[in-house]
C-alpha cells in the first residue's frame, strides 16, 4: 500500500508568495506615509518638550534660562543657556562667556525638521489668522532666535513650524505674559489649526 506524500507544490508555494507580495507593495507606502507623519508628531512634541523644560528649569533655578537656534547648512541646532547676570539670554553675553551653556548644541530632529516655510504645499495663515508667507522665517521669536523664559514663567512669544515638508505642519507656540507653551496642528481639510 503506497502512502500519500503531504506537502505542498511549488506551485502552490510561489502564488502564496506572489499573494505576501502583492499585500506588502500595497501596504509600503500607507506605512512609509504613517511613519512620517508619526515622525513628525514626535518632532513637534520634542520641541515643546525642551520648551517647557527650560521653563521649568527658570522658574525652579529662580533665574532666566534660554535656548538659541541657529540655522547651520540644512540643520538647526540649538544649545541651551543659563542666565549668567540676570538680564535674560542675550547675543552678547553668550559670546563674552556671561551666559553660560548647560546643554548642546544639538540638531532639531536630525529627520523632520523646522520648516522652510517657502517648502510649504499652499499658502496659509498661521495660528492667529494672518497670512503665512513663504519668506517668512519658520522660526520667529520677534528678531531673534533665541527664546528666554524668566523666573516668573514668562518667556520670549514666538512660534516654531516643524513640517515633514509635505502635508504635515505643527507650531509650537511660546505665549509671551504667560511663557505657556502650546501646540498645534495644521489641519488642511478645515484650513484651521488644531490644539495638541
Amino acid at each position: 500500500m503506497l502512502k500519500r506524500q503531504r506537502g505542498f507544490s511549488l506551485i502552490e508555494i510561489l502564488v502564496v508568495v506572489a499573494i505576501i507580495g502583492i499585500i506588502a507593495l500595497c501596504a509600503i507606502p500607507s506605512f512609509a506615509n504613517y511613519r512620517r507623519r508619526a515622525s513628525c508628531a514626535a518632532a513637534a512634541n520634542e520641541m515643546r518638550s525642551i520648551l517647557r523644560a527650560v521653563r521649568s528649569r527658570a522658574i525652579a533655578r529662580g533665574a532666566n534660562a534660554g535656548v538659541k537656534f541657529v540655522h547651520t547648512g540644512n540643520n538647526w541646532t540649538y544649545t541651551l543657556y543659563d542666565d549668567g547676570n540676570g538680564n535674560g539670554i542675550a547675543n552678547a553675553d553668550i559670546t563674552s562667556g556671561v551666559d553660560r551653556r548647560y546643554f548642546g548644541p544639538a540638531v532639531t530632529m536630525p529627520l523632520y525638521h523646522i520648516a522652510a516655510i517657502a517648502q510649504l504645499p499652499k499658502a496659509l495663515r498661521d495660528p492667529d489668522g494672518d497670512p503665512l508667507l513663504p519668506s517668512d522665517p519658520a522660526l520667529q521669536f520677534g528678531r531673534s532666535t533665541i527664546c528666554s523664559f524668566s523666573p516668573m514663567g514668562s518667556g520670549t512669544p514666538g512660534t516654531i513650524y516643524i513640517s515633514d515638508g509635505i502635508d504635515v505642519l505643527y507650531a509650537v507656540r511660546v505665549f509671551g505674559a504667560s511663557g505657556k507653551v502650546r501646540l498645534l496642528r495644521y489641519d488642511s481639510g478645515t484650513q484651521k489649526w488644531e490644539e495638541r
